[in-house]
């Protein structure tokens, strides 16, 4: 074998050492590949988490609402900042607000993005959070600015669907003492109902669709960082100064700060259960008197349709009948005009907002039960220990 050959069947066939390495290389971008298919999971950081807190408590009783910035790593999605959209005021007619809401909250959320961007700040659009009182917090505005943000993040490069995530901070638990924070998406048959822009029944019966399951819920774990756990250390236990009857000077006013303890939360120990059940049965019973109104709109567009489709199929019979006696006696058939175009045929009526609206009922029933429920165990124990 000649040189010129054997150099060539080097170069045709690679080393073993060359395959290993070109295999740890293609392994290698695969793990630094962070794109994702769905969000699976949700990493809160806690400025992030005091600013929708401290939003939610400040716009009460108006619903607080706002952007998630932050970035998804392998499905976990890192929120590390926020900022509030403005609330819209309410007029006369419903959804001329709702659409100049969105309006104007698309419009802030593009200049504030710009304005991060300016900054250097995060500046990725990943969701949204929304305040609520007792539970109730899904409406039309919430599925139209997560399906906004989802088709966002799509555009720019994630794939899969429903990457828009909603965070929620129930602020009555939150007066009781527990905070809650609950995180959400969209479910993939409610996204594509929703890009299709039908929802009628067989549509919702095609997609399985109930207020069940609009939203997924997936798990919260909320991340600090150093200086603000060493902050809630500071506040939390703070360092008694020395008894001294001379003022201390500013010189030790810098070195050691006052700081205020936080107290003891005795919320849970509390029997005064009237006003929050009272409070829970209100709202459940204004968001069923919403569900039997639109229950009743929805009604009185079926009823209009089954009304027109009765006049049209009439009219086709009619004509069919007439055409097949002028057949009978050898005569051209006339020609049957476009239905459409004589019937005025409404569409059929959409169920996204009945299906909303159920799933508020049924968010604010299950408060309403939790709530009782707490009250039953806390009045048996004071019971059974005053006996």
């Amino acid at each position: 074998m000649s040189a010129k050959t054997a150099s060539a069947a080097l170069e045709a066939k690679p080393a073993p050492a060359d395959k290993r390495q070109s295999e740890l290389d293609r392994a290698a971008l695969e793990a630094l590949e962070l794109d994702s298919d769905e969000i699976t999971s949700v990493r809160l950081d806690g400025l992030a988490l005091t600013k929708i807190v401290k939003h939610c408590r400040d716009a009460h009783p108006a619903a607080a609402s706002g952007t998630l910035l932050g970035m998804d790593l392998g499905g976990t999605l890192e929120v590390s900042n926020v900022f509030a959209l403005p609330n819209p005021g309410r007029g006369g007619d419903r959804d001329e607000d709702d659409d100049r809401a969105s309006r104007n909250a698309t419009r802030y959320t593009s200049d504030m993005v710009r304005l991060l961007r300016d900054v250097n700040a995060d500046a990725n659009p990943v969701g949204l959070y929304q305040g609520c009182f007792l539970g109730a917090f899904l409406n039309s505005s919430v599925v139209d600015g997560l399906a906004a943000i989802a088709g966002l993040m799509e555009r720019e490069g994630a794939s899969g669907k429903g990457k828009g995530v909603l965070i929620v901070h129930d602020l009555a638990q939150s007066a009781q003492g527990n905070t809650s924070v609950k995180a959400y998406r969209l479910s993939p048959s409610f996204i594509e109902a929703h890009r299709a822009g039908k929802f009628h029944t067989q549509s919702l019966i095609d997609h399985k669709l109930t207020f069940a399951n609009v939203l997924v819920e997936i798990p919260v774990a909320l991340r600090n960082t150093a200086l603000l756990d060493a902050f809630l250390s500071s506040i939390s236990t703070p360092s008694a100064p020395a008894p001294s009857i001379v003022p201390p000077s500013t010189s030790e006013l810098l070195v050691n700060p006052p700081t205020a303890a936080l107290g003891p939360s005795h919320t849970s120990l509390n029997l005064a259960l009237e006003p929050v059940l009272a409070s829970s049965l209100e709202a459940t019973l204004e968001i069923l008197e919403e569900h039997a109104a639109e229950a009743g709109n929805v009604g009185f567009q079926a009823r209009q349709l089954a009304r027109e489709k009765a006049k049209a199929e009439a009219y086709l019979a009619r004509k069919k009948a007439e055409n097949a006696s002028r057949e009978a006696q050898g005569l051209a058939p006339l020609p049957i005009e476009d239905v459409n175009r004589l019937f005025k045929i409404p569409a059929e009526p959409s169920r996204l907002e009945t299906t909303l609206l159920l799933g508020q009922l049924d968010s604010s029933a299950r408060r309403l039960a939790e709530t009782a429920a707490v009250g039953a165990v806390q009045l048996h124990a004071a019971r059974t220990g005053a006996a």
